[in-house]
């Protein structure tokens, strides 16, 4: 099957199979290595991808359900203004996070900074809850987020 989407802001057009998991697809057609498939279920968010500015899994994901999308991973948010945003958040509370969770990480903060400026505490529970790795604490996360989201108001507002 031809899907057609944009990856980090650049229509791409490959043939899948029905049975290929997003994960696979990106990683390995598309070269985007910051996605991880650690647990192949769903449940530690090491995949998480945006699509259409929402939080994905892309594990449990199948790669023809990316058609028609906009999709985003560390590989495109990197290179944005926004990122400056968390990785500055992230410094400001002494997070220091592991390869295999920073990326989606990264991409959970974002999706959570395009849904609000000034995220509830409960949207900030959930968005540190949705990537489950134990090289940081809650706390410090929860922290890093509220930073992220103080600086991306300042950088939009002035």
């Amino acid at each position: 099957m031809i899907i057609s989407f944009y990856l980090n802001g650049v229509l791409t057009e490959h043939d899948v199979t029905p049975h290929r998991r997003a994960v696979d697809y990106l990683r390995d057609d598309c070269g985007c290595r910051s996605l991880h498939h650690e647990c192949a279920d769903g449940t530690c968010g090491a995949c998480l991808i945006l699509m259409d500015d929402r939080p994905a899994l892309s594990c449990i994901l199948p790669a023809f359900e990316l058609r028609f999308r906009e999709v985003w991973t560390m590989e495109g948010l990197s290179d944005r203004d926004e990122f400056t945003d968390i990785v500055s958040g992230f410094k400001e509370a002494r997070v220091r996070l592991c390869s295999s969770c920073a990326p989606a990480r990264a991409l959970a903060v974002e999706a959570l900074l395009r849904q609000t400026v000034r995220p509830s505490a409960r949207q900030i529970r959930e968005t540190v809850e949705s990537v489950q790795c134990a090289c940081c604490s809650r706390r410090r996360l929860h922290d890093a987020v509220i930073r992220s989201a103080r600086n991306r108001e300042r950088r939009i507002h002035g």
